[in-house]
């Protein structure tokens, strides 16, 4: 019998790691079967990292619901590949409400597990591959030179003693000098102000999960249940929602009725609705209601409900 050492080894690429971990979202008993979820993975050894992009149905305890979404996501993947899947990032980038049936709102809270992420970090892939790519651009000119010169006997490049000519002639308080270090001393501040501060503004993190459970609303999905709450105010006519990083702004249009008491009652439902995104940072509603140019200030009156038509009478109606 072969030793299991001589067996050779079976490796599962990031990119199929990604396919099962999007098939498993799809699957999902709590995702939104409309729309196909996206997911990215890394793998290092055995162990693999999942980040997944789906929505999910509304109205819904989206912390419990996006939670059962990540197990089975982590289970499934790590079934079918073998390896050790942490609890993948969730990000829910649509909220959908359910085309049949109802959906019960359920309000139990998922119990915090210990610190709690303020928001999502970006890997801020571009600036690192810009940099990495410039560094490396110019050590391999470096180096390629050097090499030529050390080993084959050749003449040193004209770009680098023309270089090194300059640099020994140039005086420091030289106008060229200044802006070279002026730039460079801007890109360097520019980095290090893309190291120390967040980069994926645009997601909410949903509060209750801990470090190892991270999940996040977009900005759209926000406003979108603000938007879907305050339209059920009587009266209002159409809905503009815009989500900031600590205010949300809604702007409304009054066809009809009170206006205080449609400002009253669209002000409580968009709080409402942003109490049930259970953000970790509560948002702040900023709310302007204006009158369309019809607008009427009394409510319509309910006109009376159309009883059935006898049948000898429906067909008199249609006789000529």
């Amino acid at each position: 019998m072969i030793p299991a050492a001589a067996r050779g080894t079976t490796t599962v690429s990031a990119r199929a790691v990604a396919r099962i971990a999007q098939q498993a979202a799809t699957e999902a008993p709590n995702a939104a079967s409309t729309v196909r979820g996206t997911a990215t993975a890394t793998v290092r050894g055995q162990r693999a990292e999942v980040s997944v992009r789906l929505a999910l149905p509304w109205p819904a305890d989206l912390g419990r619901r996006a939670g059962e979404v990540q197990r089975h996501v982590a289970t499934r993947t790590g079934e079918l590949t073998g390896l050790s899947v942490r609890v993948p990032r969730l990000r829910v980038i649509r909220l959908q409400r359910p085309t049949g049936g109802t959906v019960v709102f359920e309000t139990t809270a998922p119990a915090a597990e210990g610190r709690v992420p303020r928001r999502w970090w970006s890997a801020r892939a571009a600036p690192v591959v810009v940099a990495a790519l410039l560094g490396a651009a110019a050590a391999g000119l470096l180096t390629a030179d050097m090499a030529s010169v050390h080993l084959f006997g050749n003449a040193p490049a004209a770009w680098r003693t023309d270089l090194v000519d300059r640099l020994a002639t140039t005086s420091p308080a030289a106008g060229s000098v200044t802006v070279a270090a002026a730039a460079m001393a801007v890109a360097g501040l520019w980095l290090l102000l893309l190291a120390c501060t967040p980069g994926l503004r645009k997601r909410h993190v949903v509060a209750g999960f801990g470090a190892g459970r991270s999940i996040a609303l977009d900005r759209a999905a926000v406003a979108s249940v603000v938007r879907d709450r305050v339209l059920d105010t009587d009266g209002v006519d159409s809905v503009r929602v815009r989500v900031g990083r600590r205010r949300v702004r809604v702007r409304a249009c009054l066809a009809f009725g009170d206006r205080a008491a449609a400002r009253e009652q669209a002000g409580a439902a968009a709080r409402e609705a942003l109490a049930d995104c259970r953000l970790n940072r509560p948002l702040r509603v900023g709310l302007r209601l204006r009158t369309t140019s019809t607008w009427d200030p009394t409510p319509p009156a309910p006109g009376p409900v159309p009883g059935p038509v006898p049948a000898g009478e429906a067909e008199r109606k249609e006789s000529p």
